[in-house]
Parts: C-alpha cells; structure tokens; sequence
C-alpha cells in the first residue's frame, strides 16, 4: 500500500516541474507567464520565445510522463506491487499535477 502512495508522490513531484518557465527563463531572461496568454504551456511558450523553445517543452512535458511510468513499472516488475496499477497511478500522478498548481513555486 505504502509503495503505490509513493509512486503518486513522485509522479505528482516530477509533473509539478514547470519545463516551460524554466525554458522560458533561461532561453528568453522571462518566465513565460508574464507574456502572452500567461499561460504556461507550449503554446504561450511558441508564441513568446520560439519554436526551438516550444519543442524543448514539448519534449520535456513528454518525458515527465514517461518518466514517471517508467519508474512506476519498473517499481512494479521488481518488487510485490501490481506493475498496471503502479502505472496506471503514476500516470494519473501526472496529469493531475498538470491540471492542479504546482508544488514548486519557481
């Protein structure tokens, strides 16, 4: 039971790194939030710094899901836990941290 609470944490903690400000502030010397929509997401990021940037993004928020599964099943193949479960949670773990604010306030 322990191990699936973990795995939502760490999914929940790798989803909550906001790639596009962090791109943003090292590629343009601006959080992306403050231009544009506001928004921080790849498409206020296209818009205010670049393509180049916006791929960057992409390619980060991509990995921070599949990281996260990894993770989670590999988790799940070596030890007792249900690898599709631990999956399956660390895939909602990220999603959600999409949709809710961040634990970091960068």
């Amino acid at each position: 039971m322990v191990i699936y609470i973990v795995i939502a944490v760490i999914a929940y903690l790798i989803g909550s790194i906001n790639f596009s400000v962090l791109i943003s502030k090292k590629m343009a010397g601006f959080d992306v939030r403050e231009k544009g929509s506001g928004n921080g997401g790849t498409t206020n990021v296209l818009r205010t710094v670049g393509k180049k940037a916006a791929i960057l993004t992409l390619v980060a928020d991509i990995l921070k899901g599949v990281i996260a599964i990894l993770i989670a099943f590999l988790v799940g193949k070596w030890g007792d836990a249900d690898a599709t479960k631990l999956v399956q949670i660390a895939a909602v773990g990220v999603v959600v941290r999409t949709h809710i604010s961040s634990v970091f306030w960068i």
